[in-house]
């Protein structure tokens, strides 16, 4: 068990006269760590000649140094890679501290992509962080590389233990990776502009574009026109649970993930839904059908708005009716307490930031406040 004894800093900084000293002496240790780990190397790659690897039901060299080390597969995979290096100046340099473990598994890494002498050479002056992408420039790919690529092409989501989020891995050849970029980022431009500085990480644009592709059916959309109907997701929920925890838990999807208040909210709002209630006793469920927007008014709403109705925002890009005021606070289906967004406004400003509508901002303008923040009506 861990010592609760916390590090005493200001002991810490005054055993070191300058800031250089603090510096001088993490190298040292730094070096201390690389000889050390040229030590677990030469074991390595004793443990691999005699297969133990194998001979334990391991796939890989690394993954039994994963699992015998308690390590992250990323430093296991270093130390396999340095395990398995026939270059003598690789290990020279570990052994005798001279270069990092990180240091010493790129430039491996580099001189098994088949670097020349010149490469490897200007490798020793750039950052670590830079090794990989000399490895990518120099990395050979044969006609028999690209078709093993191509068969371990794979797409694989692994949720956490909460359901509440999942992990994607997917793994696709150089050539499919760039056009699965390009298409993803052209359409995370359709819904926030590209220019906007305030705009979510490229990272989190990605799925937002990849959601809206999803929830395309794989049918083209006119970048002027509404959304089509979403199709009907069937929501889970156990009564007892959702009122004694104020819909925080007790809601699942028929996949098993689960759903909070916000996603309840945004599933009920948008209508396209089939609940199945659950009753105290767990025996007897209760098939619902959800609270579908009319198509006649969904219709007028179009009509009337004619696009996001968001402030400043031009975007006609898949439009969804808003309550203003939702289903479960006594909103219902009144033209009047519906408004037109574009998707991210609805799926992400509203229903996952928790942003609401500003009952007083004029049609064609209305603003979002942010939660817990309130507006009083203007003067007059």
């Amino acid at each position: 068990m861990l010592s609760s004894t916390t590090i005493d800093i200001d002991r810490v900084a005054a055993s070191f006269p300058t800031i250089d000293a603090m510096e001088t002496e993490l190298q040292r240790l730094e070096g201390l760590i690389s000889r050390v780990r040229a030590r677990q190397v030469e074991i390595l790659a004793a443990v691999d000649h005699l297969q133990v690897p194998a001979w334990d039901g391991c796939r890989s060299l690394q993954e039994w140094v994963a699992g015998r080390l308690d390590m992250a597969p990323r430093n296991a995979s270093d130390l396999a890679v340095l395990a398995k290096s026939a270059s003598r100046e690789v290990h020279d340099s570990l052994r005798t501290g001279v270069a990092s473990a990180d240091r010493a598994a790129g430039m491996a890494r580099l001189e098994n992509a088949g670097a020349s002498e010149t490469v490897l050479d200007r490798a020793e002056g750039v950052a670590v962080g830079q090794l990989g992408q000399l490895m990518a420039r120099h990395r050979r790919m044969t006609p028999l590389d690209e078709t093993q690529a191509f068969k371990a092409r794979r797409l694989w989501f692994q949720p956490n233990l909460g359901n509440t989020l999942a992990t994607a891995t997917m793994a696709m050849t150089g050539a499919d990776m760039e056009a699965v970029l390009t298409a993803l980022d052209r359409r995370a431009d359709t819904i926030i502009n590209p220019h906007d500085e305030h705009r979510p990480r490229l990272e989190q644009r990605r799925i937002d574009a990849l959601v809206y592709l999803a929830l395309d059916h794989g049918a083209p959309v006119a970048s002027d026109g509404p959304a089509p109907r979403r199709l009907p997701a069937h929501i889970f929920i156990d009564a007892t649970e959702c009122q004694r925890t104020q819909g925080e838990a007790g809601a699942t999807t028929r996949s098993g993930i689960k759903v909070g208040p916000n996603t309840l909210r945004e599933i009920l709002c948008v209508g396209d839904t089939q609940t199945t209630i659950i009753d105290s006793d767990g025996l007897k469920a209760v098939p619902t059908d959800g609270d579908r927007l009319p198509q006649r008014t969904r219709d007028f709403v179009f009509f009337r708005d004619g696009g996001c109705q968001g402030d400043g925002c031009t975007s006609r890009y898949r439009l969804e009716p808003h309550h203003i005021i939702h289903q479960a606070n006594g909103g219902d289906h009144n033209p009047e307490l519906l408004v037109l967004l574009c998707w991210f406004h609805h799926h992400v400003v509203i229903h996952q930031y928790g942003y609401t509508i500003d009952p007083h901002s004029p049609p064609g303008r209305r603003r979002f406040l942010a939660p817990g923040v309130t507006r009083a009506p203007p003067d007059g």
